[in-house]
């Protein structure tokens, strides 16, 4: 049963939650919106993985417009007069005796909402698992490039290029694969219960539709599935440095993004996995398993909370772990520069030292040119 949001208490508690998501939200606007002059302002950052973070940090944006959008809506609720006046539900329908929580009072609304929750959240999974799989099919460092580079005269090192499909296919699909498996909300009406405030649950539904086979599939698609790769492909990448470390190069942009990644992911699977706590608890209690025993602690609404809170983990992690975002200009990673210096010293002691030859053969040439003449 819902609580009672109507209490003295309740209304204090609630207009504090009203005050730490505004003030949370303006962190998150600020600090992600900030990404993107990082990004722009330096060229060697400009290829897929680093596209990915800039959609990620677009995608941080979207979500916080959608848990304000709830805090309003669960606020408006309660002034009904006012809601009928947002133009929300038809001017010619009477609200009396009507229960606008639930997501028959106003069908489309809970749909629109709906269908933005379940593509952000997916979303988030299929980037992460794309990245993921996007850096095991690639080198686990930057290759050394032609000298006759310009950038590499300037710098010691040239920016990552790529094919030029990788990062339209990387940035699209997620998204699209999202809003497929999003079709049966509009299509079928199959709506969510969503919570950001205590006791302000919104679009609510019978306890026997909340659990069904859609909600189900969203699960296993949109989370299980995406965290299952990124798991195993993060194993796969953590061997192949291991690799790479014996082999002598260790430590590359590369790798930093593969340890960013890591770092974004395991939050997310925690969050995530807090958001499907009743789902869970629904299938351990028909399989005649013991449930979790978290949902007190963990309610719906501290679960959005924390997954709002996310949203500065993406600015966190690549301004502490990247440097290249934090110096807003052209400049490459000091990694990189210090093992192309490496790289190259190595190739000049090993490589046979035709420079030398061909000077010694052109000044015996010109000493014999000379010897003729005279």
């Amino acid at each position: 049963m819902e609580r009672s949001i109507n209490t003295e208490d309740s209304w204090y508690i609630e207009w504090a939650w009203v005050g730490g998501y505004s003030s949370l939200s303006t962190l998150v606007f600020i600090f992600n919106i900030l990404i993107f002059f990082s990004v722009g302002k330096n060229k060697f950052l400009h290829y897929s993985f680093h596209y990915v973070i800039v959609a990620l940090s677009l995608r941080n944006l979207l979500r916080v417009i959608l848990t304000l959008c709830l805090v309003f809506l669960a606020k408006l609720i309660q002034t009904p007069w006012l809601f009928k006046a947002t133009f929300l539900i038809p001017a010619n329908k009477s609200t009396d005796g009507l229960d606008l929580t639930q997501s028959a009072s106003m069908s489309l609304t809970c749909e629109v909402l709906s269908v933005w929750d379940h593509i952000l959240m997916t979303t988030l999974m299929f980037y992460l698992a794309g990245s993921s799989l996007y850096m095991f099919c690639r080198h686990p460092n930057p290759s050394i490039s032609d000298p006759s580079e310009t950038t590499l005269k300037l710098y010691g090192i040239v920016p990552v290029k790529e094919r030029s499909w990788v990062s339209p296919l990387l940035l699209l699909l997620p998204p699209l694969l999202a809003v497929f498996l999003c079709l049966p909300i509009p299509i079928l009406h199959e709506t969510h219960p969503m919570t950001a405030l205590p006791g302000g649950s919104v679009c609510n539904l019978h306890e026997s539709l909340k659990f069904n086979t859609y909600q189900s599939s969203v699960a296993i698609l949109g989370f299980l599935l995406p965290a299952a790769i990124v798991i195993s492909l993060m194993i796969g990448l953590s061997i192949r440095r291991c690799i790479s470390c014996s082999g002598g190069t260790c430590v590359s942009s590369f790798c930093k993004e593969e340890m960013s990644l890591a770092l974004l992911t395991l939050p997310y699977l925690a969050a995530y996995l807090a958001m499907y706590l009743p789902l869970l608890d629904h299938y351990l209690q028909k399989l005649d398993l013991p449930q979790t025993g978290l949902q007190p602690y963990i309610t719906p609404e501290i679960a959005r909370a924390v997954e709002m809170v996310l949203g500065l983990l993406l600015p966190v992690v690549v301004y502490s772990v990247l440097p290249g975002y934090s110096r807003f200009s052209s400049e490459p990673d000091a990694s990189d520069l210090r093992r192309s210096k490496k790289e190259s010293y190595n190739q000049s002691v090993t490589a046979p030292d035709s420079t030398r030859l061909s000077q010694e053969s052109l000044e015996l040439a010109l000493v014999t040119r000379n010897g003729y003449t005279s």
